[in-house]
């Protein structure tokens, strides 16, 4: 087999994982769930629901993949299912940031860690050829960016992002399903 277009590959990849919308959607319930700790609990709690809710995103979107749509794997989707994997790499360095903030400046560390992912959604419009992924990065930096220059919108920067994805979960959801 020859190697597959671009265009080709991004509709493997989303044909197998629903255009990353249950992605995006675990996503935005582990924001949800870590905001709610953090307004309830402190930031050292909500810090602990990011990390420990962040390890269930691919496992829960994956599931949510292949129970509500039925969705198979991936084919010829492969290196950009790699190139997914490779970007989870500065995920991991935005976690280890995050951390030392947690430590050195508490009320950064979350907003600095919303930073990493919205930057790291602009990726994703490769990888699924979904423009709706530069929204979604450019509305979780946004959301961080007021966070951190303390421009008084969200006060609540964890909730803030968990409101965007899981809209943006819906907007993606509904692009895919246009297009099958």
């Amino acid at each position: 087999m020859t190697n597959p277009s671009l265009s080709e590959a991004q509709r493997d990849l989303s044909r197998a994982y629903a255009g990353g919308a249950p992605g995006v959607f675990a996503s935005g319930l582990v924001w949800l769930i870590a905001g709610t700790m953090w307004q309830f609990h402190g930031t050292k709690a909500g810090f602990a629901a990011l990390f420990i809710g962040g390890m269930m995103i691919h496992p829960l979107g994956v599931l949510i993949e292949r129970a509500a749509f039925r969705a198979p794997k991936a084919t010829i989707g492969k290196p950009l299912e790699t190139l997914a994997i490779e970007a989870t790499i500065p995920l991991f360095v935005g976690v280890l940031i995050a951390w030392v903030l947690l430590v050195r400046a508490p009320d950064l560390a979350i907003p600095v860690f919303a930073a990493i992912v919205g930057a790291r959604y602009f990726l994703f419009r490769t990888i699924y050829g979904e423009i709706a992924y530069w929204v979604l990065g450019a509305a979780v930096l946004l959301a961080a960016f007021a966070a951190l220059f303390g421009i008084g919108i969200p006060p609540n920067v964890a909730v803030a992002v968990g409101v965007v994805e899981l809209l943006a979960a819906m907007l993606i959801l509904h692009r895919w399903r246009a297009r099958r």
